[in-house]
């Protein structure tokens, strides 16, 4: 699974990519993880709230672990071009 994170000691914000084998293919997926007292994180059931800096580094996380395909990034790129 491919996934870029950011987070701080309690809580661990991700954007995954993850195959669905129902539908045979790749959504993005946002989630919420905290950390637990054994060290490892379990899955939070929540929608994610963040800063907009965070977002960004979270995006930028994303890019560079490849949970975005180039052809997202391209279309990415238009739609910011036209700001």
């Amino acid at each position: 699974m491919n996934q870029g994170k950011v987070g701080d000691d309690e809580y661990t914000y991700t954007i995954e990519k993850i195959y669905i084998k129902e539908l045979k293919r790749n959504e993005v997926r946002f989630c919420v993880y905290k950390a637990t007292r054994r060290g490892d994180e379990t899955y939070i059931p929540r929608s994610l709230d963040v800063t907009e800096l965070e977002l960004i580094e979270l995006i930028k996380e994303s890019i560079k672990s490849k949970v975005f395909s180039e052809e997202f990034i391209t279309m990415l790129k238009q739609e910011i071009s036209k700001v």
